[in-house]
């Protein structure tokens, strides 16, 4: 900000305070002399605009100031924030701060001086270790500053830290990940997608990334970390009441803050919410019996417990039986409602395939849930890879059978970074006609080398690390099955999972390349199974050779779980039972694609 102008703005505050003390004062007396007592009691020197100062750290750090203001809002009781923000308006400038003390309380239109240290915690310019608040009257609050999504740099933003603001235009939830554990959500002005789902790999990702930077906020919720109630949507977050990305809100209206690299809104208001992206329905299914439906679905570390006794916690996934019952009473609701012939899974704990391992358990529920004769691939004698989870292949008997043996890739980029592949032929049932399907999980985009000049770690082109070994990953996987002598005489081919790349980067440009179709391009261009760091975008995909490629009638995501809460998940039970359902919502956190062919 610029200060320059700091004599006219302390007098220009001084005529404010005057008028606003005398407001004050007029209830209780018309005494010229208490007003100018009040108005001499809150003079300070020193403003707000240059303690926020014009870069994004204040120039007093860690220096002891005392400054005026009014109270713009408060929240100082437990479990709010422990503070309340304070604005100094002239002619002139505009600047607030948050005052961290329960001592004295304040409210809002209280004008006040107050004495602290400037400290910057996660961003966020605050009074710290407050000496003094001294109340010198009462005003009305000022007229909310207009900020409007996106806005041109985020120096905007900077500027208009610590103030009083207003939103008018409604605003798209983007992401949940942090409703239950802050209470907090992202919103922009339109619905964000993570750059590579839409844009090719480095510059124009890069550009595409900067953009959504300027249409994004968080929105909070007054209150400190784990709250009791999560109050959005009105008036609380419960299983049955969700707050879903794609929704939209209005009426906001708070104080602007910066906070753990997010810029966020405090309301002052109540939020209003539009159910603009309701839970769907599962996709309808085609009566003709020769139309199949292949799922592909990440069931987020289905771990069923360790050896006869079923004992948790272990590796992964559930911590308890009870949790366990509560994730799989979710999985199998989800299972059930996609209505599918075919599924391959992702994550499945890699135990084997005894009566005992997940696989069978899986299997079983969901013959029991549905009375359907589901059957699982086993696809190894003991466990399926080295890796804590693996991949797995079930089916309905009724609706086709299997042919051969499975088969698999265990070397290259299989052999200790993705998972092994799942490869079966299968044929449906009445039908002469064999498919091949094939079952992935690749590299994730975590845990990235060491080394910066490694080729996996990350290249700032939007693709993440590891980008090298899921590409190595698809060229093999499309060099066996178009290669293998026993596949390559099976035109009908299905390359399906979880890919961990976006829909424009380089695994899947390999594998489109070399004669497979993503059909999602056709009948939903702008699907998504996943929503990381508030933009939605596809990792995981189903793709269809040429042979396949007319035949697909329908292929679309079931947006049961990215766009919920993660608190909405078995997990969320522990902190609020009212957030826990057995139904399909939040099962994953990826969406299941479903893809129905006629064969």
């Amino acid at each position: 900000m610029n200060n320059n102008n700091s004599a006219k703005m302390i007098n220009g505050y001084r005529l404010l305070l005057a008028a606003a003390a005398v407001i004050s004062l007029t209830a209780c007396s018309s005494s010229t002399n208490e007003a100018n007592t009040a108005l001499a009691q809150c003079e300070t020197q020193l403003s707000l605009p240059a303690i926020q100062g014009s870069t994004a750290q204040s120039p007093y750090l860690d220096q002891h100031v005392t400054v005026s203001g009014i109270v713009t809002a408060s929240w100082q009781q437990s479990q709010e924030l422990g503070g309340f923000f304070m604005q100094q308006t002239t002619a002139e400038q505009t600047a607030g701060i948050f005052v961290r003390t329960s001592e004295r309380e304040v409210k809002a239109g209280d004008l006040i001086k107050v004495s602290g240290v400037v400290r910057e915690h996660q961003q966020l310019t605050q009074l710290d270790t407050v000496e003094q608040v001294l109340i010198c009257g009462h005003t009305e609050l000022p007229k909310p500053k207009e900020l409007r999504l996106p806005v041109a740099t985020q120096a905007v933003l900077e500027q208009l830290e610590g103030q009083y603001v207003n939103l008018p235009q409604q605003l798209v939830v983007n992401g949940t990940y942090l409703l239950g554990r802050h209470g907090s959500f992202d919103v922009a002005s339109e619905r964000l997608y993570t750059p590579t789902q839409v844009a090719a790999p480095g510059a124009a990702a890069r550009a595409h990334a900067k953009n959504n930077a300027l249409k994004r906020l968080v929105i909070d919720d007054n209150q400190a970390p784990s709250p009791a109630v999560v109050p959005y949507p009105s008036p609380e977050l419960t299983a049955a009441t969700p707050l879903r990305s794609g929704d939209h809100v209005t009426n906001v209206s708070g104080i602007l803050s910066e906070y753990n690299g997010s810029y966020r809104i405090q309301p002052t208001s109540e939020l209003v919410f539009h159910a603009r992206h309701p839970r769907p329905k599962p996709p309808a299914k085609s009566d003709d019996p020769r139309v199949l439906r292949v799922a592909t679905f990440n069931v987020l570390n289905y771990f069923n417990g360790e050896g006869a006794t079923h004992q948790f916690p272990t590796d992964r996934g559930a911590e308890t039986a009870a949790d366990f019952a509560r994730q799989e009473a979710k999985i199998i609701a989800a299972l059930a409602a996609l209505d599918a012939d075919v599924v391959g899974l992702m994550e499945l704990e890699n135990d084997g395939y005894n009566e005992h391992s997940a696989i069978v358990r899986l299997t079983e529920q969901l013959a029991q849930a549905t009375n359907q004769p589901w059957q699982f691939v086993r696809a190894a004698e003991n466990q399926f890879g080295d890796a804590s989870i693996t991949n797995g292949l079930i089916y309905r008997a009724d609706r086709v059978t299997t042919i051969g043996q499975p088969l698999t890739i265990t070397t290259g980029p299989f052999s200790n970074r993705s998972r092994y592949p799942l490869i079966q032929r299968l044929r449906p049932q009445g039908s002469q006609e064999a498919f091949v399907i094939a079952i992935n999980h690749f590299k994730s985009k975590g845990s990235c080398p060491r080394d910066a000049n490694d080729p996996n770690a990350n290249q700032n082109d939007g693709q993440g690390c590891w980008n090298q070994v899921r590409s190595e990953s698809a060229q093999l996987l499309v060099d066996i099955m178009q290669d293998q002598p026993v596949l390559a005489q099976t035109p009908a081919q299905i390359v399906l999972g979880d890919f961990n790349a976006y829909a424009q980067e380089d695994p899947i440009k390999v594998m489109t390349d070399a004669g497979f179709h993503n059909r999602s391009q056709h009948f939903e261009p702008n699907g998504y199974s996943y929503v990381y760091d508030a933009q939605a975008g596809s990792l995981d995909h189903v793709l269809v050779s040429a042979a396949l490629h007319g035949r697909v009638l329908n292929q679309q995501h079931w947006y049961i779980n990215a766009d919920e809460p993660p608190a909405l998940s078995y997990e969320g039970y522990q902190d609020n039972p009212k957030w826990y359902a057995p139904t399909p919502y939040r099962s994953s956190d990826h969406d299941p694609i479903i893809t129905d062919i006629q064969f």
